[in-house]
């Protein structure tokens, strides 16, 4: 299962470098990548894991706990196979 998951940083704690080390902290095993935003969002992550609720655990249980994560918003990848 792929998703995105689009990360707020909270604006109290945006430091020079404080992005950065909140990206380095996202690198754990489901995630495959991160990297930080210009816009509404700063950093979006690319998730893989084997099922739905795996993204969930990596989201609720991982990177929202991240000290300086304000807020997520998930979106999961739709398998071409199941739309035929």
């Amino acid at each position: 299962m792929e998703a995105y998951v689009l990360v707020k940083i909270s604006a109290q704690t945006e430091h020079c470098g404080y992005a950065r080390s909140i990206v380095e902290k996202l690198m754990m095993q489901s995630v495959e990548n991160a990297q930080l935003l210009f816009g509404d969002y700063d950093i979006i992550v690319k998730v893989n894991a084997p099922k739905i609720h795996d993204v969930e655990n990596v989201v609720i249980e991982e990177i929202s706990m991240i000290d300086g994560v304000e807020s997520t918003t998930t979106l999961l990848c739709v398998d071409e196979a199941i739309l035929e």
